[in-house]
């Protein structure tokens, strides 16, 4: 699994984030860094995305948040 992590915004003002990716097949699992909603996309995740534009498949919740790309692969192998 290819994980890398962009700069991105999210909310109504556009607020900055880490957007923390990992690449599974031809989907891409991704979480705002420290939140706990994971979701995942068929679509390209880049520098300068807007993760409330991203059209997701699927999603779920880890309560402890994704602070890492280590945390976000063991979170999706679960």
């Amino acid at each position: 699994m290819k994980t890398y992590t962009v700069e991105g915004t999210y909310g109504g003002g556009q607020n900055p984030c880490a957007v923390i990716c990992a690449e599974e097949g031809h989907t891409t699992w991704y979480a705002v860094e420290d939140s706990q909603n994971v979701n995942q996309t068929t679509g390209e995740i880049v520098d300068g995305v807007d993760v409330e534009t991203v059209d997701d498949c699927d999603c779920f919740t880890w309560p402890d948040g994704i602070d890492s790309e280590d945390t976000l692969i063991e979170a999706i192998e679960a």
